[in-house]
């Protein structure tokens, strides 16, 4: 718990990230940086951010993958007594996030409008409008992203050497500055759809800072200095592997998102609901990513030094507190999906909209939603089972099982069962893809799982046994008879 509570609290935290825009657009009045034609500004800049949403969601998954792969890789070797490796990992993984920023330029340049105009339909009321916030939302994210990949793998380093506070601290600052501007910028200045995303992209600059200073100013158990750094490719093919999963099980969830959008925009609230439930939903299942985050790295030391009752405790404690949050989770879905859906609704009238229209819109909306946050949370119990033991590969060196898990989620299940009930039971069949998906998985994969888990042990215990690995010792209780 003392590794994971901070880590926690930090994803809940992030979480405000993809809630507070939303919340400030759908309330919006007017917008001088972009002339609006429509009735609905509310409605229509939420569906201007809600397509960009599998977007940010891909340059997350990017920082995510390079984090996750130093923070197993540095943890492992840290376990195994080997600091100059760690050491080495670590810069090479700040390394790996400049070249990735310099990509996502690139693309912010070259492919935002036209992905942006693919998903704008005459479903909302002022297309020009919307594809002109979603781009210029897109791009600025996109090129000032370099803050948010060097905070994420920052703070992953930090979390492997154990220190949590930082990652913490760094995260809280980083959202109550969001919140802060997108007050300023939307209530006050009436920047609208930009404002929101010039918010976010300072609050993670501001969260990148603090994390920088608090690793050059105070001593770490590694070094993300450069000077003398020489690349290896060792380095970067280690943390690629090990960060692969959870790179993929980030970027896929984009993937599946651009392509459940090309089934939904074909309704009229679809895209707006499936974006209004993932912002929802993130507060469900950022504690339980947060609490792989305190696990990983004591499940990755005690692989790396051999000390398998200690991983044997942490995952089945781990598992235990994941499937209580997602009960907690899947009742409040249950129970109250029409007051979780109604935080979207739009607020304000605009043009010659009425009163009364813009009631019947929201009561469509929210009836809407309501029906898939009931469907899709059936699928939360079954997803605890599946993040932690992705979870668990990654750290027992088993990247590829992790991966083929990963994708298996997404791409196997969910997709394919999307496209057919869609084609039963159109909208409302496309939410059954969910659970479908999560339970599919586990019934597959936790078999070879548990044959994994197995194999590497005992090659961990060869390396010991023949003396390949230092003889160094882990002080550990007992386990009771």
């Amino acid at each position: 718990m003392e590794m994971s509570l901070p880590a926690i609290f930090s994803m809940l935290v992030q979480s405000l990230y993809n809630i507070v825009d939303s919340l400030f657009v759908t309330n919006m009045t007017s917008n001088i940086f972009g002339q609006y034609n429509g009735t609905n500004l509310g409605g229509d800049s939420f569906n201007a951010v809600s397509i960009v949403f599998p977007l940010t969601t891909f340059v997350v998954a990017i920082a995510i993958g390079i984090g996750v792969g130093a923070n197993a890789y540095i943890a492992r070797k840290l376990g195994e007594g080997n600091r100059e490796k760690a050491n080495q990992a670590a810069k090479t993984s700040i390394v790996m996030a400049a070249v990735a920023w310099v990509v996502l330029v690139i693309l912010a340049l070259t492919v935002a409008k036209p992905f942006v105009s693919f998903f704008v339909t005459d479903n909302c009321t002022d297309p020009a409008y919307v594809i002109q916030q979603s781009t210029w939302y897109i791009q600025i994210y996109m090129i000032g992203s370099i803050g948010l990949l060097v905070e994420i793998v920052c703070n992953r380093i930090l979390q492997a050497t154990g220190n949590m506070r930082v990652p913490m601290i760094s995260q809280l600052i980083g959202a109550l500055t969001n919140i802060a501007l997108d007050w300023l910028f939307i209530s006050i200045f009436s920047w609208g759809v930009i404002g929101a995303i010039v918010a976010t992209v300072v609050g993670q600059w501001c969260a990148c800072t603090f994390t920088l200073i608090n690793f050059f100013r105070s001593k770490q158990d590694v070094s993300i200095s450069l000077k003398g750094f020489k690349p290896s490719s060792e380095y970067f093919k280690r943390i690629l592997r090990a960060g692969l999963p959870a790179f993929v099980m980030n970027a896929v969830g984009a993937v599946i998102t651009i392509i459940m959008n090309t089934m939904l925009k074909e309704y009229a609230n679809g895209i707006q609901v499936l974006s209004a439930y993932f912002k929802v939903q993130s507060f469900v299942f950022m504690p339980v990513f947060g609490l792989m985050q305190g696990t990983m790295p004591i499940l990755s030391y005690n692989y790396g030094a051999n000390q398998k009752p200690r991983f044997n405790q942490t995952f089945k404690l781990a598992l235990s507190i994941a499937c209580g949050v997602m009960i907690f989770g899947t009742l409040l879905f249950q129970i109250f999906p029409e007051a979780l859906m109604s935080i979207f609704k739009s607020k304000a009238l605009s043009g010659n909209m009425t009163q009364a229209d813009l009631d019947a819109y929201n009561a469509l909306f929210i009836k809407e939603g309501a029906y898939a946050y009931r469907v899709i949370s059936i699928a939360f119990i079954p997803a605890a089972f599946s993040i932690l033991i992705i979870n668990m590969l990654q750290s027992i060196n088993r990247p590829t099982s992790s991966l083929f898990m990963s994708l298996s989620r997404q791409l196997l299940f969910l997709i394919p069962s999307a496209i057919l009930f869609n084609h039963l039971w159109q909208q409302d069949g496309i939410w059954f893809a969910y659970p479908f998906a999560e339970v599919m998985s586990l019934i597959v994969y936790t078999p070879t799982a548990i044959k994994n888990y197995r194999k590497q042990f005992a090659y961990k215990e060869n390396q010991y046994r023949t003396k390949q690995l230092g003889n160094h010792q882990v002080e550990v209780e007992q386990p009771q008879q």
